[in-house]
C-alpha cells in the first residue's frame, strides 16, 4: 500500500494530472509528468515524493529510495512519505532502516492504525516479537477491526510461546473472517502444541486452503474419506509435508486398518523401501503421475481427525519402523566399535527450507562441543551436502571438514541412490545415543525405539507440545528446549552435563 496525496498547499496543476494517472494505474505517464514537473521545480516535495511511489512501482526501488529521501530531507514533517519510505526499504530488504522510517511515520501520526500495522511487520521481520506485538496492538487500539493486525498479532503470541492467548485472538480473527484459511490454520497450530488434538487437528483440516502452504493435495478426482465406513474399500492414504511428518504419522496405519478397508500408502520414492512392511499398509506405492487405484483417498495427516486421536489415544507402541538386518551387520563391520560411546548427531535439516530456519544449530562445532569426551564418539547423521567432509588422517573414514572436536561421517555414499533413510536407520541402530535437532532423524530415531536427545527452539513446532520433556509421540526420546530464543547455550550445556551422567551410570554398569 502506498499513500498517494500531495501535501497541503497550491501544488503544480501538473501534478494533479499525474496523480490521476496514477490512481487509475497509469503509473508511465504519471511518472513522466512527475519528471516534466522536476525539471522546472527540482526540489518539488510532492514530485520527489510521488516519483519516489511511481518508480517502486515500476521495480526500479534504488531509485524509488533515492527519491523519497530527498523528499524527505527537504520536509522531514510528512508522514505519508515516511511510510512510503518504509514501503520501499522493505522491498529492498532493509528491514531495519524500514522499521526506523516506519516509527517516523507513527511520530507523526500515531492515529493512523496502517502505520501502526507496518512498523509491526517491520518489528517481526527483525525478530523483535514482543516490540511487534505493541505495534500490533496499537493498530488495533486505533481500528479494533483491524483483521491483519489482529492476525499477525496472533501469531507474535504464537511464537513466544502464548498459545492461549494466540488461539484467542485467532478465533476472533476466524469469527469475523470465516473463509480466512490461514486463521484457521494458525489456530490450529496454537490449539496443537497446546494439546487440544480433537479441536486442533479439525481445524488443521483448513491447511490445504492455505497459499503459502508448502504442500497441495494430490488426485482431487478421488473423494476423500470423511469418516463413512471403510469395510471391503481401498483407502489411499497420501504422505505429505516432509519425510518427517510421514515417518511420524505412519504409526496411525493400523488404527485406520482396524476400521476394515484395504490400506494402500502412497508416499515419495526415497521412502517406499524405509517403509515396506510398514504395519497396517496393504502396500507401499511411489507417488506417481496418476493416482493408484482406490475407493477414497485422506492425507496422512488428516487421519488423527478422522480417528479422533487425543493425547492419551496416540499409539506409544516403539518400534514400528525397523533397519535392515543387512544394513546393520554392513555397517557394524565398516564402524568397528572401540568401546566408545557412539554417539550419532545431526544439528541441522535441509538448510534451503524455508520451515529450517530457528530450529537448527548454525553449525556443528556447538554439538560437538557438548559430546566432547575421550569416552564418547561423535558420528554426523547429515546428507554429505550439509557441510564439507574430508578423509581421517592415518585411518580410514570421513570426518567433518574443520570441525574440533573431530565429528565421524559416514562418507558421501550415506543414503545415496534412490532409497532414502536405509542407512541411516541401520547406523542409528548401532548407536548407543542420537542427538539432533527438529529434523527427519530425529523421528527416525523415535520410530526405531532409540535412545534419542531433541533439541528444540523456544518457539517449537506442534508436534512437540509445551514445556515438556519427553514426548508421548516417542517413549524414548528427552526434549531440551531453549529458554531463550536463539539462544542454544542452556539446552547444550544441559546436553552436556545429561551425557556426563549417563557416561557415569554405564561406567556403574560396567563395573
Amino acid at each position: 500500500m502506498n499513500a498517494l496525496a500531495p501535501t497541503p498547499g497550491a501544488p503544480d496543476p501538473r501534478l494533479e494530472r499525474a496523480l490521476a494517472f496514477h490512481r487509475a494505474g497509469a503509473v508511465g505517464e504519471a511518472a513522466a509528468l512527475y519528471e516534466a514537473v522536476l525539471e522546472s521545480r527540482p526540489d518539488d516535495v510532492d514530485a520527489l515524493h510521488l516519483l519516489g511511489v511511481a518508480r517502486r512501482a515500476q521495480g526500479r526501488r534504488h531509485e524509488a529510495a533515492e527519491l523519497v529521501r530527498r523528499a524527505l530531507r527537504l520536509a522531514p514533517g510528512l508522514a505519508d512519505t515516511w511510510y512510503n519510505l518504509g514501503n520501499i526499504e522493505t522491498d529492498l530488504g532493509n528491514e531495519a532502516a524500514a522499521a526506523e522510517a516506519f516509527e517516523r511515520a507513527v511520530g507523526l501520526r500515531p492515529s493512523e492504525a496502517t502505520f501502526w500495522f507496518a512498523l509491526g511487520c517491520a518489528r517481526a521481520r527483525l525478530g523483535c516479537a514482543e516490540r511487534a506485538i505493541d505495534a500490533y496492538r496499537r493498530a488495533l487500539a486505533v481500528d479494533p477491526e483491524h483483521l491483519a493486525a489482529r492476525h499477525n498479532l496472533a501469531n507474535q503470541l504464537f511464537e513466544l510461546g502464548d498459545d492461549r492467548a494466540a488461539a484467542s485472538e485467532l478465533r476472533a480473527v476466524a469469527e469475523r473472517a470465516p473463509d480466512l484459511a490461514e486463521a484457521h490454520y494458525n489456530l490450529a497450530r496454537a490449539l496443537l502444541r497446546s494439546g487440544d488434538y480433537t479441536t486442533g487437528f479439525a481445524e488443521y483440516v483448513w491447511r490445504w486452503r492455505v497459499a503459502a502452504f508448502p504442500d497441495r493435495e494430490r488426485w482431487p478426482e478421488l473423494p476423500v474419506w470423511q469418516g463413512e465406513p471403510l469395510s471391503g474399500r481401498t483407502l489411499l492414504v497420501q504422505a505429505e509435508q516432509g519425510y518427517g511428518d510421514t515417518i511420524q504419522f505412519v504409526r496411525l496405519l493400523p488404527m485406520v486398518a482396524s476400521l476394515g478397508p484395504r490400506v494402500r500408502l502412497e508416499v515419495p520414492a526415497r521412502l517406499v523401501r524405509l517403509l515396506s512392511g510398514v504395519d497396517g499398509a496393504e502396500a507401499v506405492l511411489p507417488i506417481g503421475p496418476s493416482p493408484p487405484e482406490a475407493d477414497l483417498r485422506i492425507p496422512l495427516l488428516d487421519l488423527p481427525h478422522r480417528l479422533g486421536l487425543t493425547l492419551g489415544s496416540i499409539p506409544r507402541a516403539v518400534p514400528y519402523l525397523r533397519a535392515e538386518s543387512a544394513r546393520i551387520r554392513q555397517w557394524r563391520e565398516r564402524l568397528g566399535r572401540d568401546g566408545r560411546l557412539l554417539v550419532a548427531m545431526c544439528w541441522r535439516g535441509n538448510p534451503a527450507a524455508p520451515i529450517d530456519r530457528g530450529r537448527s544449530l548454525p553449525s556443528p562445532e556447538p554439538l560437538a562441543a557438548a559430546l566432547d569426551h575421550p569416552a564418547v564418539r561423535r558420528l554426523a547423521l547429515t546428507e554429505p551436502g550439509v557441510h564439507p567432509l574430508e578423509p581421517i588422517e592415518g585411518g580410514s573414514g570421513w570426518k567433518l571438514a574443520g570441525v574440533e572436536p573431530t565429528v565421524e561421517h559416514p562418507g558421501p555414499e550415506l543414503d545415496a541412490g534412490p532409497d532414502g533413510f536405509v542407512d541411516s536407520a541401520a547406523l542409528l541402530e548401532l548407536a548407543d545415543l542420537v542427538v539432533t535437532t527438529d529434523t527427519a532423524i530425529a523421528h527416525l530415531a523415535g520410530a526405531l525405539a532409540r535412545p534419542t536427545w531433541l533439541l528444540l527452539p523456544r518457539s517449537a513446532d506442534w508436534r512437540w507440545l509445551r514445556e515438556r520433556t519427553d514426548s508421548p509421540w516417542y517413549p524414548t526420546m528427552r526434549l531440551f528446549r531453549q529458554t531463550t530464543a536463539g539462544d542454544w547455550e542452556a539446552p547444550l550445556a544441559a546436553v552436556a552435563s545429561a551425557l556426563d551422567q549417563l557416561r557415569a551410570e554405564r561406567q556403574v554398569l560396567k563395573g
